[in-house]
């Protein structure tokens, strides 16, 4: 990895440019292009695992971030967070959403991590783990539900265990690029990411057999270098996918819903009872899924949620710093 270093003015030190690739609590570890890793203090500064980032000269802060060129973004979702965003993962080129061939298809899980991941400027693409657990007919169904919502995102079905459909992923990580991985616990990322590696860097743990559920077993985001110089972002298990503002990923992730959509008579409609909807129309001839329809209302009513979170606030931020200004 390419490390630049800033020249100073008169009188100041040089800044070091680097890459995180881990955060904990307060602190970042940051890879030199020396090859040495630094953990210096990030207090003060928004940063993610994949952030290119200047570091004091000193080695001792993190004094900025680089314009992200991609940001993987979901809406905090712990209680006193409302309206601030976390920042799962930055700089990448594919994020794969995986999945298990093993439960039951969640399609409602899965059209919000593309809308996720359509937002956040990489390409998405589906994995269906442990193709060595289920027979070919369970695999089909699998598959065929999951089509239902990827349209024309790849998916492709892989074995940790044997091997089958790896190299397909591996296709992903050229020279230079950064994938991610991310899913919920126990659908099979840190086994795959132990086999694309070639060593056990993640520790795994057994699921329960009656729901196909698993522990937490990945506990940090972090940013792991692959054979050939293509970099792995692993990430904690997603228990909540939650939205953040949206660009344009509602409208990727829903192009059955948007495509019908552009024909309707009304170009403010609601899809509800106006005469010649097109949306309304499909629903009633079998050709669009009403929880299609139903599924991406929600998403929309989330963000514009998120959004009202945001401006309240801001407003509550205004409102605290008026009250600390000097009379």
């Amino acid at each position: 990895m390419e490390t630049h270093v800033t020249q100073p003015h008169d009188g100041e030190e040089p800044s070091v440019h680097g890459r995180i690739t881990r955060l904990d609590r307060g602190w970042s570890t940051v890879l030199l292009d020396d090859s040495r890793s630094v953990r210096v203090r990030n207090i003060g500064v928004e940063v993610a695992v994949g952030d290119m980032v200047v570091i004091s000269a000193d080695e001792e802060r993190v004094e900025s971030v680089d314009v992200r060129r991609s940001a993987l973004m979901r809406r905090q979702s712990f209680e006193g967070a409302r309206g601030t965003r976390q920042i799962v993962a930055s700089n990448i080129d594919t994020v794969f959403l995986v999945h298990s061939l093993q439960s039951p298809p969640n399609q409602r899980r899965l059209e919000r991590e593309l809308v996720l991941a359509f937002d956040s400027g990489a390409t998405p693409v589906v994995v269906l783990t442990k193709q060595d657990a289920v027979d070919a007919e369970t695999a089909q169904e699998v598959n065929r539900v999951i089509s239902e919502v990827t349209f024309d995102v790849a998916v492709i079905e892989v074995s940790s265990i044997n091997g089958y459909g790896v190299d397909k992923i591996r296709s992903y990580a050229t020279p230079g690029a950064t994938v991610a991985f991310i899913g919920a616990s126990g659908v099979g990322k840190s086994t795959l990411v132990n086999a694309l590696v070639g060593y056990e860097v993640q520790r795994t743990a057994e699921v329960r057999e009656d729901d196909q559920r698993g522990r937490h077993t990945t506990v940090a985001a972090e940013l792991i270098a692959l054979p050939g110089g293509a970099w792995l972002l692993d990430t904690p298990g997603l228990r909540a996918v939650t939205l953040w503002t949206s660009g344009s990923g509602i409208e990727r992730a829903f192009p059955d819903v948007f495509t019908l959509a552009e024909t309707c008579r009304f170009r403010d409609c609601k899809h509800l009872d106006e005469p010649d909807c097109s949306v309304t129309a499909a629903i009633q001839n079998g050709t669009l899924p009403v929880a299609r329809l139903d599924a991406m209302r929600r998403l929309v009513a989330e963000e514009l949620h998120v959004e009202e979170e945001q401006e309240e606030r801001v407003r509550q931020e205004d409102r605290r710093g008026f009250r600390r200004r000097p009379t």
